[in-house]
Parts: structure tokens; C-alpha cells; sequence
């Protein structure tokens, strides 16, 4: 009997560690600073929930990027200022890559975001961003991501809708 019920006791804990080792991953609060084509900001990533961070950001932030073209010439235009945001994150399928054996390491993984963004573009400036995108890391400390998504918000009394896609690269500490 005893053998019995150490032999049962001992495949229950087999599967379960072999379970547990298939959907090992770990979101991991971090620091950054990080850049995007228009911007530098701090950030810090903190892990609140299963696949779920908060993110928290300063820097100098890109409010306005134009391309104008006409037969003579063509000209680029971007503007910055000083910004604050917030963002939560849903890892999407981070569970999904530790399980296929592809890297985690250091949030790699697609999401989906809400960011609440105020800057002193103007005046004041504040926008909402829900959107999706990819993160990966490469080497041991460097990250990238892309997001793409609808932008809404108010600047100095007006409304507007715009598009959002950003490429950011950083490194974390």
C-alpha cells in the first residue's frame, strides 16, 4: 500500500513540474531609457498581474512628425516635448513562446496597450493610444518594439484622431 501511494504521489509530481516547465515564463519589472525616431524617455516596467506590467515614462517626446512634398523639394518636419505616460500591458502570448521554447527574456513577446500620454506640445496635449505590438530582446540588455494603433486626444481645445506607429529601441537595467 505504501508503495502504491508513493508511486501515485510520485507521477502527480512528475506531471505537475512537467506542466509547470512547459509554461515557465516570468514578466520581469525593469528600468530602460529608450528612443524612438523623435524621443528619448525613461521608463520603468513593473510587473502587476500574470502577463500583465505597468509601464511609466519621461522624456522628451515626439508630438508632430510631417513630410511635405513638392516638385521643387521635399521637407521633414518633427517636434518634441516634454512628456509623461502611463501604459498597461497584456502580454498576449507569452505563455505561448515559453512553451514553444522561444526566449521570454526581458518581456519578449507580442501586446496589446493602453497608453495615456500627456505633453507640453502647445500648451498641454493628451492622448490615449490602445494599441498592439512586439517586443524583443537581443543580445543581454537591449530590447526593441513596435506598436501600431489609433491615437485620440485634445490639444489646446481641439479634438483629434490620428494614426500611431512607433519604432522603439532601448536597453534595460
Amino acid at each position: 500500500m505504501k508503495r502504491t501511494i508513493l508511486l501515485l504521489l510520485s507521477i502527480l509530481i512528475f506531471g505537475f513540474t512537467a506542466i509547470a516547465g512547459n509554461n515557465s515564463y516570468e514578466l520581469r519589472s525593469n528600468h530602460s531609457f529608450s528612443s524612438t525616431i523623435l524621443g528619448f524617455e525613461y521608463s520603468y516596467e513593473g510587473r502587476i498581474a500574470d502577463r500583465w506590467t505597468l509601464i511609466g515614462r519621461a522624456g522628451f517626446v515626439p508630438t508632430s512628425f510631417y513630410i511635405k512634398s513638392t516638385q521643387i523639394n521635399t521637407t521633414f518636419s518633427g517636434n518634441m516635448a516634454l512628456g509623461l505616460s502611463f501604459e498597461a500591458r497584456w502580454y498576449s502570448n507569452i505563455a505561448k513562446r515559453a512553451e514553444q521554447g522561444k526566449s521570454t527574456y526581458n518581456n519578449s513577446s507580442d501586446f496589446i496597450s493602453m497608453r495615456l500620454r500627456a505633453n507640453t506640445a502647445d500648451g498641454f496635449d493628451i492622448s490615449f493610444t490602445p494599441a498592439y505590438g512586439i517586443r524583443r530582446s537581443f543580445r543581454k540588455l537591449w530590447f526593441h518594439e513596435f506598436t501600431i494603433g489609433p491615437k485620440f486626444g485634445l490639444a489646446s481645445d481641439n479634438y483629434f484622431i490620428g494614426a500611431h506607429v512607433q519604432y522603439r529601441i532601448g536597453i534595460t537595467f
